[in-house]
């Protein structure tokens, strides 16, 4: 069945267990570098302001350190996952398709292995206090495209293979999901969402869904596979269908 690793958005990746302890010491590796530049920056502010003719700018700079320090670790965390991305690229790059859920299937493997270096800097953007910093910025740092004035800052969107374009509105804990598990079968499908979209709150939109421009899915409505949504009409129901007006 299609299953999201969370619909609370702290992470859009899931990871086969069977693969999951394999790759623990380059997660953890992952981890440890990004907060190198973080102990660098902490080492000089302690050692400059740390000081008693200073403990005054000290604890007044401290809430603004703090809000830094975790601005730089999502930076830094971002870029070793981005790099170690392109690398993994060179080796074998993400393409759509049917696939076989097996740990010997190549994009199975590499598709957990891309969840697992990008896990990180998602989890840790889901603590930011602007909600915006995760879906904008971090998912389009790792090729997830959003146009211009779209909001999407309360959903569960997967970390590839999702288009959305401008002024679209994506509703509160909605999901768009580009991978699906059926029994043995694994599938990557790019979702795509046009312009002046609306999608409602609860949705759930599954891989291959096309939904193009001024479309509007009505909330507590699921697509199906390779779905498509025409201009200007409302989807409704499971799976959706075109609204009927009476």
């Amino acid at each position: 069945m299609f299953q999201p690793a969370s619909l609370k958005g702290e992470s859009p990746v899931a990871i086969d267990q069977r693969l999951r302890n394999r790759f623990i010491l380059l997660y953890l590796l992952i981890i440890i570098i990004s907060f190198l530049p973080l102990a660098i920056i902490e080492y000089f502010y302690i050692r400059f302001l740390w000081s008693p003719n200073l403990y005054l700018i000290f604890f007044i700079l401290l809430p603004f350190n703090i809000l830094i320090m975790l601005h730089m670790l999502q930076i830094s965390a971002i870029f070793i996952s981005k790099l170690c991305l392109i690398i993994v690229d060179l080796f074998h790059k993400p393409v759509e398709g049917e696939f076989t859920r097996s740990v010997k299937d190549k994009d199975y493997f590499y598709w957990n292995l891309r969840n697992i270096i990008k896990k990180w800097p998602l989890f840790i953007a889901a603590s930011n206090p602007f909600p915006w910093f995760k879906n904008r910025f971090v998912l389009r740092c790792f090729g997830v495209k959003i146009g211009k004035h779209s909001i999407c800052d309360n959903c569960w969107i997967s970390s590839e293979f999702v288009e959305i374009g401008e002024n679209s509105i994506i509703g509160m804990n909605s999901v768009l999901i580009s991978f699906g598990i059926e029994q043995d079968k694994f599938i990557i499908k790019k979702i795509m969402v046009g312009n002046d979209v609306i999608i409602g709150a609860k949705c759930v939109v599954l891989p291959g869904t096309k939904i193009k421009n001024a479309a509007k899915l009505s909330a507590h409505s699921y697509t199906d596979y390779d779905s498509i949504l025409e201009e200007d009409k409302v989807y409704l129901g499971h799976p959706a269908k075109v609204k009927k007006t009476e």
